[in-house]
């Protein structure tokens, strides 16, 4: 019966709730337990420096790309803003500080896909949560919503035939997102009596990784396990950027040789790609026309 058929989705969502979540925490619980016995005999309250690396290879495009795509295409437009930021803006800043005779090289700038994405209140996120807090909402009405509020958006692009999906062009190409799930994602909320059974289980692990939980879409729950090793406690994107803004990063640009993933084989045009859309070109450039080598003066007059 219908009853019936409802009662099983319930259970099953609230079944996939449960192992998120739990797989979350109990990840979060082992890198923590892993910097408490490393740093055990280390004084609480001396102030540290800090060394954080952040590995992702990033961009993703499958056959078939969903919600998680896009959450970590996402965070990858926000670090390549970041490259940019520090590889263009601030190192051109520095040649006209030293009044260096110096033409500004132009760079692709992402800004507006990030606009796109994560303006307030007509970005493609804002636009998802508000659909989500609808109950008669739809995957369909929210892609009809995209249509109609990114018409003429050059970063945007509608489904094309029956496909319930939409396109967005990155900085480091179109993907095709498919749009079933992405409000059930966005909703997915643990049930406030599965996260008491939780708390109040007899195994001190489940007990203690629930207690700060709050009721937060599991995407961003998600989306926090991917930042996981930078923003212990409180997760966001926005918290990682807000680090590394005020750190001083040094960049690893890894080129895939191939889209095989084979060994000993290097595709011309796949490497090329890749070095035109991550700017390494532009990178080479501004570093060979500036100086990229940078002693002290005390250095320099020593030698």
């Amino acid at each position: 019966s219908p009853s019936v058929s409802c009662c099983c989705y319930v259970c099953a969502d609230a079944r996939d709730s449960i192992a998120k979540v739990a797989y979350g925490r109990v990840f979060r619980w082992i890198v923590c337990k892993i910097n408490e016995l490393l740093a055990e005999k280390v004084d609480p309250e001396v102030e540290l420096s800090e060394i954080g690396i952040l590995d992702i290879f990033g961009f993703e495009n499958f056959a078939v790309n969903r919600f998680e795509q896009l959450c970590i295409n996402l965070a990858n437009e926000q670090l390549q803003h970041f490259f940019n930021h520090h590889i263009f803006q601030l190192e051109q800043a520095a040649y006209k500080e030293e009044e260096l005779p110096w033409e500004t090289i132009t760079f692709k700038n992402n800004e507006p896909i990030l606009k796109l994405l994560l303006a307030k209140p007509l970005g493609l996120l804002s636009l998802l949560d508000e659909q989500s807090a609808f109950p008669q909402a739809t995957d369909k009405t929210f892609v009809d919503k995209l249509n109609s509020s990114f018409k003429g958006n050059s970063h945007f692009e509608p489904g094309r035939g029956r496909v319930l999906g939409f396109s967005i062009i990155h900085y480091a190409g179109k993907v095709q997102y498919s749009a079933g799930g992405f409000l059930e994602k966005n909703r997915d909320t643990l049930p406030a009596n599965v996260r008491g059974l939780f708390i109040n289980s007899v195994t001190p692990l489940l007990s203690f990784s629930l207690q700060d939980i709050a009721h937060q879409p599991l995407a961003v729950l998600w989306l926090a396990g991917l930042l996981i090793f930078l923003c212990p406690g409180q997760h966001s994107l926005m918290m990682l950027m807000e680090r590394m803004y005020s750190a001083n990063p040094h960049f690893v640009r890894c080129i895939k040789p191939n889209s095989q993933k084979e060994p000993g084989v290097v595709d011309s045009q796949v490497v090329l790609l890749q070095l035109r859309y991550n700017g390494l070109l532009e990178t080479i450039r501004i570093r060979r026309d500036g100086f990229s080598w940078r002693p002290s003066f005390q250095e320099f007059a020593e030698r």
